[in-house]
């Protein structure tokens, strides 16, 4: 393995511990309670309780990772052009990717077998904590790998920084839209932005808003519920 290899490992690896000390804060500690959306609050137990999944996801993502990395690399990751070329790849990348994640997202709700077998784990979580982005059935895990990587081989390939910047933003927004914490303040202003109050809703009623970083497929397909 080379150095992209563990730079990407290293990399989600960092993104995971902020997910878990997030939720440990909110728990344990009970940081920022005045903060929550829901009043509703989240033991310590619940978190330790959902950790063995989380931390399975998280292995098949790192066995995943290194493969794709290894011996497919050559069909996603191409050459760095420019700066530019880097925020329109991240920027296309994150639009195929929430459209995908919208149609399956919806899709599993919508057919109750799936639902039942499957997405039902991730409800469990009616109020949710940083971790429940990744406390998921694997199978869904592993469906929701498919987006990006449309987007990426539509574009022939994405330069590994439109990579590694793309699991940045893209992990980091699924933790904080799964926290319960209120957004800050300019997230209200940024158009269609999926920030944390939109997806609390949807754990709370379990119908719409199934987009995740872009309100725009819930409205187009006119699935936004209010907050």
């Amino acid at each position: 393995m080379d150095n992209i290899v563990y730079l990407t490992l290293f990399l989600l690896t960092l993104i995971n511990i902020y997910g878990f000390l997030y939720s440990y804060l909110i728990t344990d500690k009970l940081f920022f309670t005045k903060n929550k959306i829901q009043s509703k609050m989240i033991s310590f137990s619940v978190l330790k309780e959902r950790t063995p999944l989380v931390l399975f996801n998280i292995i098949i993502l790192m066995i995943l990772t290194v493969i794709g990395l290894v011996f497919f690399r050559e069909y996603y990751i191409k050459d760095y052009i420019s700066i530019t070329y880097v925020v329109l790849e991240v920027i296309f990348v994150l639009i195929i990717d929430d459209f995908f994640f919208y149609i399956l997202h919806r899709k599993m709700h919508e057919n109750k077998y799936i639902y039942i077998k499957i997405h039902k784990i991730h409800h469990r979580a009616n109020t949710p904590i940083p971790f429940d982005y990744i406390y998921v059935h694997p199978f869904e895990w592993l469906s929701g790998f498919i987006g990006p990587f449309i987007g990426m081989l539509m574009l022939g390939g994405i330069s590994i920084y439109s990579f590694w910047i793309y699991l940045i933003v893209r992990n980091i927004h699924e933790i904080h839209i799964h926290s319960g914490i209120k957004s800050l303040s300019f997230t209200k202003i940024v158009p269609f932005y999926g920030n944390n109050e939109h997806h609390d809703v949807h754990h709370a009623k379990r119908d719409g808003n199934y987009s995740s970083t872009f309100t725009l497929w819930d409205k187009i397909f006119k699935t936004k519920l209010n907050m």
